[in-house]
């Protein structure tokens, strides 16, 4: 990611976000049982593509990763089919879409690709006869809140295996949710449903209410077990969108909060690169820190320890109020409850043992784990729980 990203910091994010979480993803699917994966992507574009050879777009994205994985396991014998359903709705943009991937089609390696010129709501139908029986990771990517109203998308959410990441257009809705026209509230009725300024939350702000309310109709329509949301900041110190990923796997969980972590490391790293540019090229002074080499802690490396408090607080009353508990019962809620990691929840175990306020089951007897897994119990330490 270099120069195509220069000014699209938070498209940068979003990329990394999706070849990462696919990385992941296809890897472990494409080893285990399964055999037959199926990316859809519903806005496919290409938009505001900056490469020749559409590098910086979703869809070739998931063509170089989704080969990729399917190369290599197909190396350790297992022979997986890959398939890629892109919706387009602008002819122009399909036009560039159809001639970048279909090239890319060869059925003799069990690589499919299919495309569709319309929208992503009319599609359904064709998507879903594809999907058949596979597992199926849905990359919904639109340029507002329209074209994917859940009544109409809700067989892709419901799908089962399958997972989604959907872009959350924070800085639009925001902008259009604050006005009282009943015209332009209604344009919100296909994902918050009729009457959703009742149903918003008092005691959050406006913004807030707003989001809850869409994050719960996308768990509702897809029978998710858990939907998280990552705040994407532009230059301006503000959410431009927020990547919201919906599964009902704990697997799928742990794996999207350490992708989550890395790329919002990455993106602050990269809003420091330029925002000490244009600080750069205002004062006609260059930083002496960067010019060192001297780099300031990143935003999400600096919440890690509130956020594992937090987490230590939630697992305390957890355990007062429930009793002992397998790790293994633990860390999904927490991981959904707080942007946190499995190896946060971890940490804040062994602080908890450090301090004497629970058993350090996982290191007892002849075991010389330092962490717990799974199966550990975790419970208060007798001093603690007397």
């Amino acid at each position: 990611m270099g120069a195509a990203y220069q000014g699209r910091e938070q498209t940068a994010a979003k990329h990394f976000i999706l070849r990462r979480y696919l990385q992941a993803l296809a890897f472990k699917l494409l080893q285990s049982n399964f055999q037959t994966l199926t990316f859809v992507d519903g806005f496919s574009g290409p938009w505001a593509s900056r490469t020749n050879d559409y590098s910086d777009t979703s869809f070739m994205i998931a063509i170089e990763v989704l080969k990729d994985a399917q190369q290599q396991v197909r190396k350790r014998g297992r022979h997986r089919r890959v398939q890629c359903f892109f919706v387009e709705e602008k002819a122009a943009n399909y036009a560039q879409l159809s001639k970048a991937v279909m090239p890319h089609h060869d059925p003799s390696s069990n690589f499919f690709v299919h495309t569709l010129h319309g929208r992503f709501e009319d599609a359904v139908d064709e998507i879903m006869k594809v999907v058949g029986g596979s597992f199926a990771v849905s990359f919904i990517d639109p340029t507002g809140w329209t074209g994917y109203e859940f009544p109409k998308i809700a067989r892709i959410l419901q799908h089962k295996p399958g997972e989604v990441l959907l872009n959350y257009m924070k800085s639009f809705i925001d902008r259009f949710t604050n006005w009282d026209d009943p015209k332009n509230a209604a344009s919100f009725d296909g994902i918050l449903r009729p009457n959703w300024k009742a149903r918003l939350d008092p005691l959050l702000p406006r913004d807030q209410a707003v989001q809850a309310l869409f994050n719960e109709e996308l768990r509702s329509w897809g029978n998710f077990k858990y939907v998280l949301s990552t705040p994407i900041e532009k230059l301006e110190d503000r959410t431009a969108f927020c990547i919201v990923y919906g599964t009902r796997s704990d697997d799928g969980l742990e794996t999207y909060r350490d992708v989550e972590f890395s790329a919002l490391k990455d993106h602050g790293m990269r809003l420091l690169q330029a925002r000490r540019a244009v600080r750069d090229a205002r004062t006609g002074v260059p930083d002496m820190f960067a010019f060192a080499g001297i780099l300031p802690e990143l935003p999400i490396e600096k919440q890690v320890p509130e956020l594992r408090s937090e987490a230590r607080g939630w697992l305390l009353e957890e355990l007062r109020e429930g009793g002992p508990r397998r790790f293994g019962d633990l860390w999904p809620p927490i991981l959904a409850t707080f942007p946190v990691r499995k190896t946060d929840v971890k940490a804040v175990c062994t602080g908890l043992a450090k301090d004497g306020i629970i058993r350090a089951s996982w290191s007892e007897g002849e075991s010389r784990r330092r962490t717990p897994d799974n199966e550990d119990l975790i419970e208060l330490a007798a001093t603690t729980a007397g």
